[in-house]
C-alpha cells in the first residue's frame, strides 16, 4: 500500500484560508481546481464529520479520513486533536500534490497520507478524475481514466500497525458501501464512530447502490444513527419510518446528507452542530 512521504512542492500551488466547522486551517490547491476555488471563496465550510468528532471523541483519537481530497477536513481533524493521529486516504493522482502541501502546513496531530482508493477488496481499479476540480473523483471501471491502487480499511489497519480506529469519515462519491464492506473487521473490533456522505446521484450512478440498502447495511451493525443535512438539521433514525422520511427528503431535496453511526447514543442536535459555524 503506497504510504506516501512528503517531498518537494512546486511553488505554483495556491494556498487559501478556510474555517472548517469552526477550525481555521490552510489548504492548498491547483490554480485550475474549481473545488479549491469554491472552498476558498466560501471561507466558512460546514463539514459534519469535523463537528461530530469534536462533540463525540476523546482527546487522542485515531481518525481515518477516506476521500481526503485537498485535505481541509484532514487538517481540521489534526488541529482539533493534537494528541491523536490522522490517516488521510486519497485516490486521485492529480490531487496528491495539493493534499501533501495542505498536510505540510497543518498543525496538531501527525498525519499519514495513503495514496490509494478504499473499497471492499484490494487490487487495482479505474478512477475518474474530474477535470473541473479535486472534489468529485470516483472509482468507475466504466468511466475511469486512470488506474489506481485500492486498499481496504481492514488491510490498512494491518499494514499501518494501527491498534485501534476511533472514527471513520467517508466521502467517496458513491463508493461508501464498498468502503464499509472492506472494514467489517475494524467495525467489529473497534466499534468506531462512522460519518459518511449519502449522495443519491453518486450512489446510483457510480456505486450502483440504493440509499436504502446503504442505510440498512449500517443500521444492521450500529444501534444509533442520525442524518445531518446541509443546514445542520439532525434527524435521529429510530425506525424504518424514519428511514422512509429521510429517503423522501433526499428525493425531494438536493439529494445529499451525511449519516452518523455510533454504538453510543447520539446526543447532539442541530444547535450543537451550529455552535462553531
Amino acid at each position: 500500500m503506497p504510504l506516501a512521504t512528503l517531498g518537494a512542492v512546486r511553488s505554483d500551488l495556491q494556498v487559501g484560508q478556510l474555517r472548517v466547522s469552526g477550525i481555521d486551517v490552510e489548504v492548498s490547491g491547483e490554480a485550475g481546481d474549481l473545488y479549491f476555488q469554491q472552498c476558498v471563496e466560501r471561507v466558512n465550510i460546514f463539514e459534519p464529520a469535523v463537528r461530530v468528532a469534536d462533540l463525540m471523541l476523546d482527546d487522542d483519537p485515531v481518525i481515518f479520513d477516506i476521500g481526503a481530497s485537498i485535505g481541509a477536513v484532514t487538517a481540521a481533524f489534526a488541529k482539533r486533536f493534537p494528541a491523536g493521529r490522522v490517516v488521510a486516504f486519497e485516490a486521485a493522482p492529480s490531487v496528491h500534490r495539493s493534499l501533501h502541501e495542505t498536510v505540510r502546513r497543518s498543525t496538531g496531530a501527525p498525519v499519514s497520507i495513503v495514496e490509494s482508493a478504499v473499497s471492499s477488496q484490494r487490487g487495482v481499479l479505474r478512477f475518474h478524475e474530474d477535470g473541473n476540480g479535486s472534489g468529485w473523483g470516483f472509482l468507475s471501471e466504466e468511466l475511469g481514466g486512470v488506474s489506481v491502487p485500492v486498499t481496504t480499511v481492514d488491510d490498512a489497519v494491518k499494514s499501518l500497525g494501527i491498534d485501534r480506529v476511533d472514527f471513520i469519515k467517508i466521502d467517496v462519491e458513491g463508493g461508501e458501501l464498498g468502503v464499509l464492506q472492506g472494514a467489517v473487521n475494524t467495525l467489529s473490533r473497534d466499534r468506531p464512530i462512522v460519518v459518511f456522505e449519502v449522495n443519491v446521484f453518486c450512489l446510483w450512478r457510480y456505486g450502483r447502490t440504493l440509499p436504502q440498502d446503504l442505510l440498512s447495511w449500517v443500521r444492521d451493525r450500529y444501534p444509533h444513527t442520525a442524518v445531518i443535512d446541509s443546514d445542520a438539521m439532525v434527524t435521529h433514525v429510530e425506525s424504518d419510518a424514519t428511514v422512509n422520511h429521510v429517503l423522501h427528503l433526499l428525493g425531494s431535496g438536493p439529494g445529499v446528507v451525511d449519516v452518523v453511526a455510533s454504538h453510543n447514543p447520539i446526543r447532539f442536535d442541530g444547535n450543537d452542530l451550529k455552535i462553531n459555524l
